[in-house]
């Protein structure tokens, strides 16, 4: 049932309802066939099919054709119980701010001197996802219910003890999005979470203005996330209180959170285009809070814990490629397994787990060891790159394990999970990594902002061991090479004569 709702001010949010009283129900037809007819008013605005905007009131019309269902209620209180299927269908007679409401009960029923019944317009709404307009609001979302009780029945005709008011299930609010900086923020899509429940907004076209539909509830955390052509936006307040039935205006002003494909600055700032003045030294990879992403770890300065947000990978290699570790023919440390012996990978399963992950913890680890920039070169070189400068805010530059790698691969790469393979070549045109470098495009030329990842054949070393004598490397080949071509996971030989790439990352 929709219904008219009005302006309330409460600092600026705007919210109110009004509902007019629906005359007695009335029926007369012969005796065992009884007819519900109700007169209902839902609004002042007669050429609108749907819910209308007029300044600060929110206006509403009946469609010939809507359907109101009627359930039976038994008990009082907590003892109270609906019928679990409608006893009686109404339909609106006419359009209008005024419609007759007229339908049988269902053979079965018999109305009787007492008896509650109570009326629902749209009865089985759907609010999870909607499409961010009030007309889509008041043919999936407009939920109403009234009660009346049978004051008389006779020879066919039913009378209800007093009128019929509806009262609308759910707040209606218009959220009037906004940058830092007060501009209007379009987006392609809106998720609310409120209450615990969350609410997919999808719009057909770019808006700034969009309408959703939220059951009513007091004193919740609402929770704003925001996708549009220049990244990804938030917003969070706690103690909102949506009552059902009123119409709420809100400007919200979004903060731009890191988004993947956002170039990432020396000054710990990210955008999604180049920014005149500022020195970009990665992309962001791979965004979450998790182990991935070092949420958590101390930093260098031994008195920070890092409250993660994403993954950032170099624009630059460290420098020319180098072992893993010294071998221990040339005076390098003995085959044994540096880390402990579940941080081993050996298989997919090990590619994708979630726990002994942090590259962080490595690369620190392998530094701290006896002559660390001799006998670890890839960990101590993307441990102390800096080339391009990593922000004091972050946890520098390190060599990522190889399910961070996975995770980039994943993220910004777009490769699909179910490819990720251990010692299996997968994506032979390379379009994850193809990905990559499309972003770091936004930086400047190849070769002088950023060093390309498919420029040839080559190794890129992870900070993950496969075993005591192996290391785990993410091979990339452009171009057939007995028969190889894609990406390739596997071990490598920790100091073998070939020399790989190291591509540090940092997390921030």
């Amino acid at each position: 049932m929709r219904i008219k709702y009005t302006m309330f001010l409460l600092a600026a949010i705007l919210a109110a309802c009004t509902n007019e009283p629906l005359p007695e129900t009335i029926v007369e037809e012969a005796p065992e066939s009884y007819t519900l007819v109700v007169t209902a008013t839902k609004g002042n605005d007669d050429t609108t099919k749907a819910l209308s905007l007029d300044d600060k009131t929110l206006n509403a019309t009946w469609k010939a054709g809507e359907m109101v269902q009627v359930y039976s209620v038994e008990g009082e209180g907590s003892e109270e119980a609906e019928s679990s299927d409608p006893v009686g269908t109404l339909s609106a007679q006419g359009s209008g701010a005024t419609a007759t409401l007229k339908g049988k009960f269902l053979e079965g029923y018999t109305p009787t001197v007492g008896a509650k019944l109570r009326l629902k317009f749209n009865d089985k709404p759907d609010y999870t996802t909607q499409e961010g307009t009030l007309e889509y609001i008041a043919t999936h979302c407009d939920f109403a219910l009234a009660e009346i009780t049978v004051g008389a029945v006779d020879a066919g005709t039913v009378t209800a003890t007093a009128p019929a008011s509806f009262e609308n299930q759910q707040a209606v609010v218009k959220f009037a999005l906004k940058k830092q900086d007060g501009t209007a923020l379009n987006v392609t899509s809106l998720t609310v979470k409120y209450a615990s429940s969350t609410y997919d907004v999808t719009l057909a076209t770019p808006a700034s203005d969009i309408f959703v539909a939220i059951p009513g509830k007091s004193n919740k955390t609402v929770t704003l996330t925001a996708t549009s052509a220049d990244g990804n936006f938030s917003y969070e307040k706690a103690d909102i209180t949506f009552e059902k039935g009123k119409y709420y205006a809100i400007g919200v002003k979004m903060t731009r959170i890191p988004t993947l494909g956002d170039l990432y600055y020396s000054d710990g700032t990210f955008s999604w285009t180049l920014e005149d003045g500022k020195t970009p030294i990665g992309v962001i990879a791979y965004v979450g809070t998790d182990a991935f992403t070092e949420n958590g770890v101390t930093l260098r300065d031994g008195t920070t814990t890092l409250q993660s947000h994403g993954l950032v990978l170099c624009l630059k290699n460290t420098t020319d490629p180098v072992k893993w570790r010294k071998n221990p023919s040339e005076g390098g440390p003995a085959n044994v397994i540096v880390f402990s012996s579940n941080a081993q990978v050996n298989d997919r399963d090990d590619l994708l787990r979630t726990t002994d992950v942090s590259g962080y913890t490595n690369t620190k680890f392998l530094t701290e060891q006896t002559d660390a920039e001799s006998n670890y070169p890839a960990a101590y070189q993307s441990w102390n790159y800096s080339v391009l400068t990593a922000p004091a805010t972050t946890t520098g530059w390190f060599m990522p394990s190889i399910q961070q790698w996975v995770k980039m691969l994943t993220g910004l790469g777009g490769m699909n999970e179910s490819d990720i393979t251990w010692k299996v070549w997968k994506d032979p045109s390379l379009t994850s990594i193809h990905n990559l470098e499309a972003v770091m495009e936004k930086a400047g030329a190849r070769g002088a902002a950023y060093d390309g990842m498919s420029d040839g054949n080559r190794n890129y070393w992870s900070s993950s061991e496969s075993n005591a004598g192996f290391a785990t490397s993410l091979a990339v080949y452009p171009t057939n090479s007995n028969g190889q071509q894609g990406m390739y996971i596997a071990g490598f030989t920790k100091g073998n004569s070939w020399n790989y790439y190291v591509r540090p990352v940092l997390a921030f």
